[in-house]
């Protein structure tokens, strides 16, 4: 019984060893926040795709006429998420991007809270993954308008070229991660 033990124990420290390699080595060097690496909406694959259900526990603000915000919600449900889905008036949105203090140019059609974060407009779920597994000091991040191809606004082939941008409380913004088509 002692040595099933202690070779799990060591199964278990080689693992962890191995992982932190990997996120050492090859995650963080590609760390959207760190680099400017180009990716597609289709090469975006994240290595957080196990993370828990309650962490992906994301309320998403739209108002009833809204579309393409259905099928952003749609994304996020193939992707793990457990939506609360809230369909609010314009003005009741606003106040939850003004407590964030979202700069007016990244605003979207639809606003959603993740573990302390706001995520506005139409985020592909691995940025989202990424935000909630590197929990950088920032209130959250945005696909500022609605371009074409990004989740919940496909149009066929046609797609747009967008940045996932990061903004701080103070009005600050970075790019997090960028899609060139």
């Amino acid at each position: 019984m002692k040595k099933v033990w202690i070779k799990s124990l060591i199964a278990v420290t080689i693992a962890g060893i191995l992982g932190s390699t990997y996120w050492y080595f090859i995650v963080l060097p590609e760390n959207p926040t760190f680099s400017t690496k180009t990716q597609t909406v289709a090469n975006s694959v994240s290595p957080t795709t196990d993370l828990a259900p309650s962490v992906l526990n994301i309320t998403v603000y739209r108002t009833p006429t809204c579309g393409c915000c259905k099928g952003w919600v749609e994304h996020l449900k193939e992707n793990g998420f457990q939506i609360t889905d809230m369909v609010k008036p314009d003005s009741e949105i606003k106040t939850i991007r003004q407590k964030y203090n979202l700069p007016s140019d990244l605003t979207s059609c639809h606003t959603s809270e993740i573990t302390g974060y706001l995520v506005e407009g139409h985020v592909p779920t691995a940025d989202i993954k990424g935000l909630i597994t590197q929990k950088p000091n920032i209130a959250g991040i945005s696909v500022p308008g609605m371009p074409i191809g990004t989740p919940g606004m496909e149009m066929g082939d046609q797609k747009q070229s967008f940045d996932v941008l990061t903004f701080e409380k103070d009005g600050q913004t970075k790019v997090f991660n960028s899609y060139k088509f």
